[in-house]
């Protein structure tokens, strides 16, 4: 498992580019017994492991997400990543590895259970077309009585497990905020419109969300990574672009 892990974290690929990390997974698979290995999602693979104890029409899904982040690694140790700008960063490489020590345990252990398992190995968690949305429209969830996933937390000491009932991990909704002002020369703004000076209102009202809307029990974080606007420092621009990441668990 740690030799998978560490082969996996020396090779990342980013998310819809994993075709060595779905070969590799394959290739080792295959080699500790698996069969009915296939592809899913593009990049990704699913394996079925099917308990031996008697009849059982339940099935339950074990997810674990392949793909690597646009950072450069440096952390010097002996198996960093042999690709500049790409790197495991998030632990998706230790989730592979665990995924795959699973499926193989499940497979020796299925004379002792009853009902299917089934292992994804999803491709691009991290970025757009999302690989958890092709699994749902590839009807791998279909019938399926549970969904077990599990995130490494660097926080957390080694050999225990930290679970919570309700949401615990963080999620994800983007949005694009796009001001449309008019433009007017900078030295009159009263006969325009500043699209900047309202943008920065807005970037400025929306942290009130979360001291103002929300529960200090449900932490909640809004943040702006990124605006765009104007084009010349004596022009009131007439429009601006601002971008979040709205993370939340």
């Amino acid at each position: 498992m740690i030799e998978i892990r560490r082969h996996l974290h020396r090779n990342p690929e980013l998310s819809n580019e994993e075709t060595e990390t779905q070969a590799y997974l394959r290739q080792v698979l295959e080699e500790a017994g698996l069969s009915g290995i296939r592809p899913v999602a593009g990049f990704g693979l699913a394996v079925d492991v099917v308990g031996t104890a008697g009849p059982s029409n339940r099935r339950i899904v074990i997810r674990a997400d392949i793909d690597a982040l646009p950072i450069t690694e440096v952390s010097g140790v002996p198996f960093s990543s042999e690709r500049p700008g790409v790197m495991h960063a998030c632990g998706h490489d230790a989730h592979t590895a665990m995924g795959y020590a699973a499926t193989v345990l499940l497979e020796r252990q299925k004379q002792s259970f009853s009902g299917t398992v089934r292992i994804i190995f999803q491709p691009a968690e991290e970025a757009e077309p999302l690989g958890g949305r092709r699994v749902v429209n590839e009807g791998l969830l279909d019938d399926v009585d549970a969904a077990i996933g599990i995130h490494v937390d660097p926080y957390t000491s080694t050999g225990k497990i930290a679970v919570g009932a309700g949401p615990y991990t963080l999620a994800c909704d983007i949005f694009d905020i796009t001001v449309i002002g008019n433009s007017a020369h900078a030295a009159k703004p009263s006969e325009g419109v500043d699209a900047i000076a309202v943008a920065c209102s807005i970037v400025t009202e929306l942290q009130k969300i979360v001291s103002r809307e929300i529960d200090p029990y449900d932490p909640l974080v809004v943040s702006i990574t990124g605006i765009e606007g104007g084009g010349a420092y004596n022009v009131i621009a007439a429009a601006f672009d601002a971008g979040d990441r709205d993370d939340q668990r």
